[in-house]
């Protein structure tokens, strides 16, 4: 892939958007129903005090000041950790192959593979690299998550990571947690790179032996919180899929830290050697059941007690962000609760990627990264406060904040929120919303959203494709 006119435009451009959720932050308060870690608060209060949770409880509890902004029917929960993205790949539209696949190999071989999206992707990447990648997070926040990862610019293309510094947390590449950079005094060797906390490959198998018993090591001494792997996707009764996770445990390659993504092939004996080791998993339902016509056993995994993470994949087969995904198992797996599919889009993938003593649930002293969606609670669900979250669109999305920055929610609160910022104008699913890239007057910000519209469209239709809109559903 040839990076370029995009690098050299854009990349301050997301240099400066990057982080703003590591500049000043302001404090303000907002009073609304509360998920907190030991229970929903139907009168509550979080307050922000820096980048971080001040105070939340009960409003009797926490004090009050001018800012706090009251909402009715809303629910703020913690932001959505989405452990399994392929970022720029959220440019392309939604593909259909018409047929199922035995394994992830078997599509990746099929030309329209290679025709509808390999070609176009490399396309968007040469002519717009970073605006592929700003997008994608874009797509992210209107899904409600504020962490994510899956970059390319990860280990392909070091020198333009900062392209992939966004408006999430990249938790692979610019996670603004505490990393420690691995040393050559830890007892794991000579230093590798490591981008930050997190580790993530998409073919573990094909890792040098070297390369892993390195990341395996660095788990260990914790400069590396977990390693998330893609292994064993296909179909339930693919051989060669299941045979991935053999070789691994024969290995002895499972270990605290480790995450494995899909696992759509594993069986009953696999996930308690998973629980055995402490071993998390992540599961994609849309995207498994477009591909391959089933999913990951999710239940034989409960049984288990293996922790499982939901998140979307990638927006060709799977969901356009984290609470499209949600509504998807929440329709199609009624056997699980949506409580728990809130507490698998939250606290279950903070804790596997042991990133939980800074993000997934809202504790005072943690991250202020959180989610509000417009959902009045209904006395006849199944679960009155949670259904009508896992039935929201991303037009319900009110406010999403990353490291107390507000950065993208509806016009109202946006505007109160950040009264002189300059702010760009979106539709999502119909609702007016507004969003901040960074102000208008500073010279790193050189396109807004309409802008890096136009360019990723125009570079898309000349390869036959065009730029994927935000997904409802």
């Amino acid at each position: 892939m040839l990076l370029s006119r995009s690098v050299k435009s854009a990349i301050a451009l997301l240099f400066y958007a990057c982080c703003t959720w590591n500049a000043a932050a302001m404090d303000f308060a907002i009073a609304a129903t509360v998920v907190t870690p030991t229970g929903v608060v139907t009168d509550g209060v979080l307050a922000v005090t820096g980048q971080t949770i001040g105070a939340v409880g009960a409003a009797t509890s926490v004090p009050t000041t001018a800012s706090t902004i009251k909402l009715s029917n809303a629910i703020i929960l913690p932001g959505f950790i989405d452990l399994h993205n392929h970022l720029t790949w959220n440019i392309l539209p939604r593909w259909l192959p018409g047929r199922k696949f035995a394994s992830r190999y078997e599509w990746q071989d099929s030309p329209e593979y290679d025709r509808l999206l390999i070609a176009p992707h490399n396309v968007a990447l040469d002519a717009a690299s970073c605006e592929s990648e700003i997008y994608a997070e874009i797509k992210a926040l209107t899904g409600g998550a504020t962490s994510t990862l899956g970059s390319i610019f990860n280990k392909d293309h070091p020198e333009y990571s900062s392209c992939a510094k966004g408006l999430v947390r990249n938790l692979d590449l610019a996670s603004g947690l505490d990393f420690k950079k691995p040393d050559a005094m830890d007892g794991c060797g000579s230093p590798q790179p490591i981008s930050d906390v997190v580790d993530n490959e998409v073919f573990p198998l094909e890792v040098p032996h070297e390369r892993m018993d390195y990341l395996l090591c660095e788990l260990r001494t914790g400069s590396l919180r977990s390693l998330i792997i893609h292994l064993s996707e296909g179909a339930s009764t693919d051989s060669s899929a299941h045979r991935e996770f053999t070789m691994l445990d024969k290995a002895h390659l499972l270990t605290p830290g480790l995450v494995i993504v899909h696992g759509t092939a594993l069986r009953d004996p696999d996930f308690m050697s998973m629980k055995r080791n402490g071993v998390g998993l992540v599961w994609s339902p849309r995207s498994n059941d477009e591909l391959y016509g089933s999913t990951t056993n999710i239940a034989a995994a409960h049984q288990a007690g293996v922790p499982v993470a939901i998140a979307p994949d990638w927006s060709p087969s799977g969901s356009a962000g984290m609470l499209q995904e949600i509504g998807y198992a929440f329709r199609h797996y009624s056997a699980i609760d949506s409580g728990d599919l809130i507490k698998m889009a939250t606290s279950v993938p903070a804790q596997i990627a042991r990133l939980d003593g800074s993000i997934g649930d809202l504790s005072v002293g943690k991250k202020a990264d959180f989610v509000i969606v417009r959902a009045k609670p209904d006395p006849k669900a199944r679960n009155p406060i949670f259904d009508p979250v896992a039935k929201a669109t991303p037009a319900d999305i009110a406010l999403v904040v990353v490291g107390g920055e507000p950065l993208y929610g509806d016009p109202d609160l946006m505007k109160q929120l950040r009264p002189a910022a300059s702010l760009d104008d979106m539709t999502v699913c119909g609702a007016p919303k507004k969003l901040y890239l960074g102000e208008s007057d500073a010279p790193t910000r050189k396109e807004g959203f309409v802008q890096i519209r136009e360019i990723l469209n125009s570079a898309l239709v000349k390869a036959g494709s065009q730029l994927a809109e935000i997904e409802c559903e």
